[in-house]
């Protein structure tokens, strides 16, 4: 982890963006094919 509180908010936003992208490449296997 960083050492200053800047950068840990940049790191753990970095980390929750990358998480958010999994779930989104996660949901299109539940999508309706019509």
């Amino acid at each position: 982890m960083a050492r200053s509180f800047p950068s840990q908010m940049s790191e753990i936003h970095a980390r929750v963006a990358v998480l958010n992208r999994f779930m989104e490449l996660g949901r299109p296997n539940t999508r309706v094919v019509t």
